[in-house]
C-alpha cells in the first residue's frame, strides 16, 4: 500500500466548516502536535486574512519537522503573498470540471494553470496542483491536463470535492490515473456520502502516493476524511504501519473538537466517545475472557481507554468483575436488576464508582 504520507488540511480545509474558527495560538498549538505526531505536510492559506498570513510566517519560522505549505490560488498576488511567509511549498488550486470552470474555456483554464505554476516555480517554491471536482472532469482533458503539468509539480491532488465516488469508482479513478499519468498523485475526498475515508484507503491501495485529510474529519458541508481513521485502517486493515505516533490521535482529536466547538459524534470510530465502551452483557462477558474479542486493537495505542459500563443491556459478569466477591448470587440479581431500573428511567448507563454510590443511596441525579 502506497501513502506512508500525511497531508493534513486541519487548519485550512479544516476551518472551513461553516462557525469554525481557530484563534492563532489553536493553530499554533494544533501544528505543533500535528508536526509531532508524523504528518508530512501541513496546510494553511495564508491569504485568507492578515492574522493567517501572521500565523504562516510564524510557523514557518518554526522549523517544524512537517513542511508548511500554503493553498494559494492562481494569482500573481496570492503568489508572492505566500513566498513573502516564507514557505517553501505551495498548493495551487483549480476547478478542472466544466461545471465548475463555468464561462471559462478548457483551453484557457490549462493555459493559466501552466502560467501560474511555472511563476511559482520560478520563485523556487515547490509546487503542487489540487483539480478541484476532479471526479467530475473529462477524463480526456483532466489526464492532458496532469500531464501537461507533469515536472513543474510535485503532487496533482485529484479531489472527489463533492464526496460522489463509490469506493469501486474510486478505485477505477485512481488506477487509471496511475496508468495515464506519470506525476505522484494526491488524493483529497469530501464525505458528503460518507464514504471519504473508503475512498481514501482504496485510492492509496491502488496507488495513490500521499492522502489528504483532517483530523475528526471536520471540514465544509459533511466535511473531510478523518485522518485518525485512515491511518487506523492502514495499520489495521491493510497492514501498513507508518512512521507516526499513534498515541497522540486522541489528543489531537480532542484538542481539535475543543477549539472548533464540533463535538465528535459518540459513536464516531477511532475518536468516538464511545468507540472503546462496553455495556452490552454478551460483550463484557466475552471480552472479560478475551480482550480481544470486540477490540481490533487496544485504545491505549492511540491515548484511548477501555471502559465498561452497567445498564438496561449488561449482565450479571460485569458486577461479578468490578466487585469480585462481595456479594451472594441473590444480591448480584438484585444489583443488576435495581441497575437496569435506573438505567431506564435515566435513560444512561453507570461506570462502577457510579454504582457504588448509587448502591450507597448517594444522589446522582437532578430531579425525577
Amino acid at each position: 500500500m502506497n501513502g506512508n504520507l500525511i497531508y493534513d488540511t486541519t487548519l485550512r480545509d479544516g476551518e472551513q466548516m461553516p462557525g469554525v474558527v481557530f484563534s492563532r495560538n489553536e493553530k499554533i498549538n494544533l501544528a505543533k502536535k500535528i508536526s509531532e505526531f508524523g504528518a508530512t505536510i501541513i496546510d494553511i492559506m495564508p491569504a485568507v486574512s492578515k492574522e493567517e498570513y501572521e500565523t504562516t510566517k510564524y510557523l514557518v519560522d518554526l522549523n517544524l519537522d512537517a513542511e508548511i505549505s500554503a493553498s494559494t490560488m492562481m494569482r500573481k498576488n496570492a503568489i508572492d503573498l505566500a513566498y513573502n511567509c516564507g514557505v517553501k511549498r505551495v498548493c495551487m488550486f483549480s476547478p478542472v470540471s466544466k461545471i465548475q470552470m463555468d464561462k471559462m474555456s478548457s483551453k484557457e483554464n490549462l493555459k493559466r494553470a501552466i502560467e501560474y505554476v511555472n511563476y511559482a516555480s520560478d520563485k523556487g517554491l515547490t509546487v503542487d496542483f489540487a483539480g478541484v471536482d476532479s471526479t467530475r472532469a473529462d477524463k480526456k482533458y483532466l489526464i492532458n491536463f496532469i500531464n501537461t503539468l507533469e515536472g513543474q509539480i510535485d503532487y496533482f491532488f485529484a479531489c472527489d470535492s463533492l464526496g460522489k465516488l463509490t469506493p469501486k469508482q474510486t478505485e477505477t479513478f485512481v488506477s487509471m490515473l496511475k496508468n495515464e499519468t506519470n506525476v505522484k498523485l494526491g488524493l483529497h475526498c469530501h464525505n458528503d456520502f460518507g464514504q471519504a475515508v473508503a475512498n481514501s484507503l482504496i485510492g492509496l491501495e491502488v496507488g495513490a502516493d500521499i492522502v489528504s485529510g483532517t483530523f475528526g474529519g471536520i471540514g465544509e458541508r459533511a466535511g473531510n476524511a478523518a485522518l485518525e481513521e485512515i491511518v487506523m485502517g492502514m495499520r489495521e486493515q491493510y497492514g501498513t504501519t507508518l512512521p507516526i505516533k499513534y498515541e497522540m490521535l486522541s489528543e489531537i482529536c480532542k484538542d481539535v473538537a475543543k477549539y472548533s466547538g464540533i463535538q465528535l459524534q459518540e459513536h464516531k470510530a477511532i475518536s468516538g466517545k464511545n468507540a472503546f465502551i462496553h455495556e452490552s452483557g454478551v460483550h463484557v462477558d466475552a471480552m472479560l475472557k478475551n480482550i480481544k474479542s470486540y477490540e481490533n486493537f487496544n485504545p491505549t495505542e492511540i491515548g484511548r481507554t477501555r471502559k465498561f459500563v452497567a445498564g438496561k443491556h449488561s449482565g450479571e459478569n460485569i458486577l461479578r468483575y468490578w466487585f469480585e466477591d462481595k456479594f451472594s448470587n441473590e444480591e448480584y440479581k438484585n444489583m443488576l436488576q435495581q441497575i437496569k431500573d435506573w438505567s431506564r428511567k435515566y435513560k444512561t448507563a453507570f461506570c462502577k464508582d457510579d454504582v457504588s454510590k448509587l448502591l450507597k443511596g448517594e444522589i446522582l441525579f437532578n430531579g425525577n
